[in-house]
């Protein structure tokens, strides 16, 4: 009876790990940019942004707490391993459907393309996983680092799904300093409002009065979510060719949907 218990948890983990990557990555599944991308963007980057998204999952299961019956890091690589592995099967699945790829007969070109969808997906699937079923654990977030990763892993789902875009050049491109400065104020303003001002559930009190809370997580939590949105742009080869001006810029307006996500990690968890 145990043993089927265990199974039975198993393969509702499992199954709530497949509709987290579908709810956290369904845009990037659809969008046309990441398709063209994975065929140019260079094996390098791409093996990175891969190995980025496994040591992320790996974190963030150690926060979130392993749900199979292994104890210490054998659950937790457990956990990690099946959330990357259903979020390679979401993404095979809704592209295949899709008639995108054809993993069989173009699997170098396939695995190039999953490596961009990955990320957000699998992200989508820890999180479910651990913290969606009726017996989930608290996180375990104990510090203010295991703060500061929670913001990341947050700016990662929100900006992986924009970052591949066309627009976010677009826009850069038509942007002036001016502009770029209001961004740069309406994107603090959001997190810190999210966290802090407008009552929503999880919402925390400053600590340490307000302008330290101000600087202390709110201006790191950007700071984090630019250099997520230059390490995605430049991954996708955004920057390439361009001036530190025009490349900031496209950090900027990134950020301006990549910092709801800290906001939003914080909230929840």
């Amino acid at each position: 009876m145990a043993t089927e218990s265990e199974g039975r948890v198993l393969l509702q983990g499992t199954g709530r790990a497949l509709g987290g990557a579908l709810l956290f990555a369904s845009p990037i599944f659809m969008t046309m940019e990441v398709w063209q991308l994975g065929l140019v963007v260079p094996r390098y980057r791409l093996a990175l942004l891969t190995l980025a998204t496994v040591v992320l999952v790996l974190l963030l299961t150690r926060f979130f707490g392993a749900t199979t019956a292994r104890e210490g890091w054998r659950g937790i690589v457990t956990d990690a391993g099946i959330a990357v592995v259903m979020a390679a099967v979401a993404a095979t699945l809704v592209l295949t459907a899709l008639a995108v790829l054809s993993p069989l007969p173009e699997w170098r070109d396939a695995l190039s393309v999953l490596a961009i969808e990955l990320l957000p997906a699998a992200v989508g699937a820890s999180y479910a996983r651990g913290q969606l079923g009726r017996t989930a654990r608290p996180s375990r977030v104990t510090g203010y680092a295991d703060e500061l990763l929670l913001m990341v892993a947050g700016a990662v789902v929100f900006s992986a799904n924009i970052a591949p875009t066309e627009e976010v050049v677009l826009l850069a491109a038509r942007t002036g300093p001016w502009h770029a400065l209001a961004l740069v104020g309406l994107s603090l303003a959001l997190m810190h409002g999210f966290v802090y001002s407008v009552g929503f559930k999880g919402q925390e009190a400053p600590t340490g009065g307000v302008l330290r809370t101000f600087v202390v997580f709110t201006v790191v939590g950007y700071v984090l979510t630019l250099a997520v949105s230059a390490y995605l742009l430049w991954t996708f080869g955004r920057l390439d060719g361009t001036g530190a001006g025009a490349a900031l810029t496209q950090c900027v307006v990134l950020a301006l949907p990549g910092s709801l996500g800290p906001a939003a990690a914080r909230l929840v968890l």
